[in-house]
């Protein structure tokens, strides 16, 4: 573990500058009322996703007090389309304009950039990735997400984890690193699970690996309070406890647990939960199913999930 890592987050000049800025102001909010997009905190900036996909990078630049917006110019790439409706579109771009309320006026033009990307680079998984963690929260139930595609600065190794939730049980809290898996097939001998597995276990019992979770979940926690997207106030560090994993399994229709479970070693340090659904729809704590305890923990479920 490299010290001082950076976690996600904002830091209190971020929160100035948006306190000062009626635009950004009016842009945010626009944004986080939109059913459509999913606004996530990154490491003083924020990234807005449409479809799963990063549509708009706000990042504040703290030193010049000002902010630049960019918007990702591979969903202008465009084979199969016509990209004579989004000509103007196009030409704007280039201009960088810092003004959000410019932005503002051109969110819906983005949306329709992206749709006819999407169209030509189908991502179903990624549309799934970000209804989940727009539908998992505290006003629902008891899971609540607080980040997608967390990749951890030093461990490349990991890749980046589809979704990072916590789990209230009383005044406890369980960070949850999510797996999103579509269907059965998903559990094939190319899958991956036991490497998942093993890499995320690695970098848990490692050197502040625990510690380093916690952290940014605190940081992304306390940032999104003060954005106005979660409610409940930040509980303390020591509020948490040991880390689990889940599989949360989507167009499930009926699989073969032992099978499954015959992809993991025997001994294991960790719970690792499934929860399914035969559709998009998901819940984290709807129907959870230990998959495998911990060992020494709970007994073994057996037979098939349906």
């Amino acid at each position: 573990m490299k010290k001082n890592m950076d976690c996600r987050g904002l830091d209190s000049d971020c929160f100035d500058m948006i306190r000062k800025d009626e635009g950004l102001q009016a842009l945010l909010d626009h944004i986080k009322g939109d059913h459509d997009c999913c606004l996530e905190v990154r490491c003083n900036y924020l990234s807005c996703y449409y479809r799963g996909g990063s549509m708009l990078k706000l990042e504040f630049n703290l030193c010049q007090k000002n902010l630049t917006f960019t918007f990702d110019p591979q969903y202008l790439d465009l084979k199969k389309t016509s990209k004579e409706p989004f000509a103007q579109l196009e030409a704007w771009l280039k201009i960088k304009s810092k003004d959000p309320r410019q932005w503002l006026d051109r969110l819906e033009a983005l949306k329709g950039i992206m749709d006819a990307w999407f169209e030509e680079h189908p991502k179903a998984e990624r549309s799934v990735q970000q209804k989940l963690a727009k539908s998992n929260t505290f006003s629902c139930g008891s899971c609540q997400t607080m980040d997608m595609e967390l990749a951890i600065p030093g461990h490349r190794e990991l890749g980046r984890m589809d979704l990072i939730a916590v789990y209230r049980k009383g005044e406890r809290y369980i960070p949850l690193i999510v797996e999103l898996k579509h269907g059965t097939k998903a559990f094939s001998n190319k899958s991956g699970l036991q490497a998942h597995y093993n890499k995320t276990t690695k970098f848990l019992r490692g050197p502040g690996g625990e510690a380093y979770l916690v952290k940014t979940i605190r940081s992304i926690w306390d940032s999104k309070l003060r954005l106005g997207l979660i409610q409940e106030p930040v509980p303390g560090a020591g509020s948490f406890d040991e880390a689990e994993l889940m599989f949360a399994v989507t167009g499930w229709e009926k699989g073969d647990v032992e099978k499954i479970r015959s992809k993991f070693p025997r001994q294991l340090e960790r719970n690792v939960w499934m929860v399914t659904s035969h559709d998009q729809t998901l819940y984290f704590d709807d129907d959870r199913k230990m998959l495998f305890p911990k060992t020494g923990g709970e007994e073994q479920l057996t037979g098939e999930l349906s």
